[in-house]
């Protein structure tokens, strides 16, 4: 019996050092940002190979863990992993530990959505915003240094369409929809409309970018009435904490030589960036029918930025952009030597662009007050043939803005004035003249973030256009986010579009004016998404979204001619244009290798006579697929394809489907890297299904432009950084 009794005296005290032995953790994980708890955040405790994830209070617990020193791994996506060591027993076993996170950015510089206004973090934004942002940026100056027009086709969204066989002029379309639907800024300031956005717009080098924000729908309430189809938001590099000088050599196969710098620095209240950049491009010939596909192009430009500080929270930074670029097109021969009697045909075309913008920002308490001003000078001048055109364009834009933050809710409220004036020069008589646009308007936007898993955003805007009067503009949007891994988004916002002469017609000895009693185009848009985000395992980020949207526009304003006398005039299309469709992507992150799958589906039509007439250049099915693989620091590679179906041209006609290919190889060294890389692999050319160009009389008639012309085109590209 003693010996029974001694047993059962062992056998407790080595059961209660095995209770004792098995400790417990609890943890609090809060956003760094927010300070809100983040849910479903991996908690991963190393040596144990055990763990689990936080609840919906941001909160977990981990059981059974011995005495002793032991590693505990806080992992989510879009955030910055902690890894800390923790000895057990904890010093107060009791207790919750509180574990803050960091997003990735903030490991760099912070990634703030400034087309928001609200500074607010992109996942919990009312409105869908994508991001491509300076990793992009970076990668896209070596592949396509000239200029940003790859990198946003590479979206299944958008479609990059050439619009101009002779001089190369592409254009950017959102949802079906023509490019004058599509709003286009510069560090928030909308220059870029008109006369001013026919030629160039796309030659914004990657190098001076820190990314770009795209809006997907109505953008109206801040930024005007124009962004009807989407808003694509161009924002310039700032100075870091350390000094950086980034310079990239590039040559194609084509001819073309590339060479951009840029550098930046900061000393203490005074910071600065600058950039400049060269491009040359000889014209060719690719399908031998004596035109060339790939005009002559040769541009300079250059963009110094002061910034000031002028106190803890006051900065001031002014800014100039210099911009020159030659264009040649036509026949080969005409641009190599000059036109004769066999070979007449020859467009040159200069484009001088000048920019200057200030923009001024002062944060007291809860509010945020920003003042920015900018003013654009852009001289064109077409020579071609029988045709001699000159015509300048000023655009200025004022705008001052306060931002009021509480607890859970923040309210801007600012006002601005756009002006838009073009001048006729030295030309050719042509029946179109000058124009001299003033609007005025006031807005005002709240967000509310009723809890923390619902918020409303509501705005309203009101233009007064001094030609074609007055314009409301209301626009509402919900945020639901259930849980932390996924989100819902419903918008619904109004734009209007004022007849401008030059947003929907190149100029010409047949282009006539506007005409009293144009209607201007009016707008309503509806996009709906839902996104689901996730960390799988340890290692494996996850991201699938599903978007929906719907828009349709009033008095549309379309082009006509004449039958008679060839005459090109602008009137307002009878029945509405509408555009609908789904857009849906997957992104995946696994130890190096990312994948991208974006499926596009857009019907974009007008109703012309009671039939539907296909809007013109406007893949129906478009799907977007990137993968790419680091291998450690030293190798990067990546495949891209796109496909574009159902397309039709301007009668109507259906266009063969068509595969783009590219792919790349980088090797970085301390220095920087060299990146070889192809554009249409598999040379997919339009030439290849019928000619471009007719002839007569040595005067060519240019068909429309709906693939690629230039053929498989190879560059080598060095980055050397400092």
């Amino acid at each position: 019996m003693g010996a029974n009794r001694f047993m059962i005296l062992i056998g407790l005290l080595l059961y209660g050092t095995i209770i004792q032995a098995q400790n417990s953790f609890q943890c609090e994980v809060l956003d760094s940002l927010s300070g809100q708890p983040l849910i479903g955040v991996n908690v991963y405790l190393v040596q144990l190979d055990k763990g689990t994830a936080t609840d919906l209070d941001g909160r977990a617990m981990l059981d059974g863990i011995p005495d002793g020193r032991f590693q505990i791994r806080f992992s989510y996506l879009g955030f910055k992993t902690i890894e800390r060591s923790f000895s057990f027993p904890l010093q107060r076993p009791d207790g919750r530990i509180q574990i803050v996170m960091a997003e990735e950015s903030e490991s760099l510089d912070e990634v703030v959505v400034s087309s928001s206004r609200t500074n607010a973090r992109i996942e919990a934004l009312p409105v869908k915003v994508e991001v491509l942002g300076q990793e992009e940026m970076d990668e896209e100056s070596t592949l396509v240094p000239g200029g940003i027009g790859s990198i946003l086709g590479d979206l299944s969204i958008i479609t990059i369409q050439r619009v101009n066989a002779i001089n190369g002029n592409d254009v950017i379309r959102m949802q079906g929809l023509d490019a004058r639907y599509t709003q286009i800024l510069r560090d928030g300031l909308p220059l870029y409309g008109g006369f001013s956005g026919s030629l160039g717009v796309l030659s914004i080098p990657p190098l001076d970018l820190k990314q770009v924000e795209i809006i997907k729908g109505s953008a109206s309430t801040l930024y005007g009435g124009g962004a009807i189809g989407g808003l694509i938001n161009f924002i310039s590099k700032t100075p870091g904490r350390e000094p950086t000088t980034t310079m990239v050599l590039n040559g194609t196969t084509l001819g073309e030589g590339n060479i951009n710098l840029f550098t930046s620095a900061n000393h203490q209240k005074l910071g600065y960036t600058f950039f400049t950049g060269a491009n040359l491009k000889p014209a060719r010939d690719i399908n031998k029918d004596g035109f060339a596909e790939v005009p002559f192009d040769a541009s300079f430009t250059m963009h110094p930025r002061i910034f000031v500080n002028l106190g803890s929270k006051t900065d001031l930074n002014i800014g100039f952009t210099g911009t020159y670029n030659r264009r040649k097109g036509g026949d080969l021969e005409a641009i190599k030597f000059q036109p004769t009697l066999k070979h007449p045909f020859l467009q040159t075309e200069e484009a001088i662009r000048a920019l200057v913008d200030l923009q001024f920002h002062h944060q007291h308490n809860q509010q945020s007050w920003t003042v920015k001003s900018a003013g654009t000078v852009f001289d064109r001048t077409v020579d071609q043939t029988g045709f001699h055109f000159q015509g300048r364009q000023v655009n200025t834009f004022t705008e001052a803005n306060d931002l009021i933050t509480w607890a859970n809710q923040s309210l801007v409220i600012g006002g601005n004035l756009t002006t838009e004036s073009f001048q006729l020069g030295r030309s050719d008589e042509v029946p179109f003249d000058s124009y001299h646009f003033v609007v005025p308007g006031i807005f005002a936007q709240d967000d509310w973030q009723f809890t923390p898993h619902l918020s409303l955003e509501s705005g309203v805007r009101w233009d007064h256009h001094n030609v074609y009067g007055s314009f409301l503009l209301p626009r509402i949007s919900f945020y639901y986010r259930p849980s932390e891994a996924v989100s819902i988004r419903l918008a619904y916002g109004t734009g209007y579009k004022a007849p401008s002469l030059f947003d929907v017609a190149e100029p010409s000895p047949y282009l006539l004016p506007v005409a009293r009693g144009l209607l201007p185009e009016r707008s309503g848009g509806f996009n709906a998404d839902a996104n689901w985000s996730a960390l799988l395992g340890d290692a494996l980020g996850i991201t699938l979204n599903q978007a929906l949207y719907l828009t349709n526009i009033r008095n549309a304003n379309v082009l006509v001619t004449s039958p008679i006398d060839q005459t090109i005039q602008i009137v307002n299309n009878e029945g509405a244009v509408r555009s609908y469709g789904t857009d849906t992507y997957i992104q995946m992150d696994y130890h190096g290798l990312e994948l991208y799958f974006g499926f596009n589906y857009t019907d974009a039509f007008r109703e012309e006579n009671g039939e539907k007439v296909n809007l013109a250049f406007n893949p129906k099915i478009k799907i977007s697929d990137v993968i790419a693989y680091e291998l450690g620091d030293t190798w990067r590679m990546g495949i891209e394809s796109s496909f574009s179906g159902r397309q039709y041209v301007d009668n109507n006609k259906r266009v063969p489907n068509f595969w783009f290919w590219a792919a790349m190889v980088e090797r970085k060294f301390n220095f920087g890297s060299l990146v070889l890389n192809c554009e249409n692999v598999f040379d997919a050319r339009q030439s290849n299904f019928g000619p471009l160009v007719t002839t007569s009389g040595g005067i060519p008639s240019y068909n429309d432009l709906w693939m690629p012309v230039e053929g498989r085109v190879i560059n080598l590209a060095l980055r050397i950084k400092a």
